[in-house]
């Protein structure tokens, strides 16, 4: 499956989009006075969202990025790097977590992975070495779909923001 097909089956996609549960909390003021909601950070096989930022992406190979994005794209990669680097260790530690799974187990896997996380995070805070070779991502496909205008604003907001104020 397609990353944005299995997105739109978790219950993280319906506490956002549906029941409004999740990531409605207040908002935070740039130093310019925009307004920018809560959100989470995807990888740019997802679709941009008001509440999944993805990076910038050149459609064709003419296109160049102004300060701003680069600057975008620099701190959303150091962000996802920390994260892929975390679920890896996750993985390499709980190897279950990183095999293909059977259809008929899948319903248990959201609780598997919390799981692993929260002894992996037992283990860390009881000074166990993490494990030496960590699990890499597999490369995940560009997500082509149409791109979510407000989803657009905040992230252009964002870039923005970290242009005047770190770049």
């Amino acid at each position: 499956m397609k990353p944005e097909s299995i997105l739109h089956q978790t219950k993280l996609f319906s506490g956002v989009e549906e029941s409004r549960e999740l990531l409605n909390g207040p908002v935070y003021e740039l130093s310019d006075g925009n307004l920018v909601p809560q959100y989470v950070l995807g990888d740019a096989c997802f679709p941009l969202l008001p509440w999944l930022i993805t990076p910038y992406v050149r459609t064709n190979e003419e296109d160049s990025f102004g300060s701003a994005e680069k600057e975008f794209n620099t701190v959303h990669s150091r962000a996802m790097g920390l994260l892929h680097t975390a679920f890896g260790r996750v993985k390499a530690r709980w190897q279950l977590l990183a095999r293909r799974w059977k259809e008929e187990c899948l319903e248990f896997f959201p609780f598997v992975i919390v799981t692993g996380c929260l002894l992996h995070n037992f283990l860390i805070k009881c000074n166990e070495p993490p494990p030496d070779d960590v699990v890499k991502e597999e490369e995940l496909s560009i997500f082509e779909g149409e791109m979510d205008e407000n989803g657009r604003r905040i992230r252009d907001m964002l870039a923005e923001h970290l242009s005047r104020n770190f770049g």
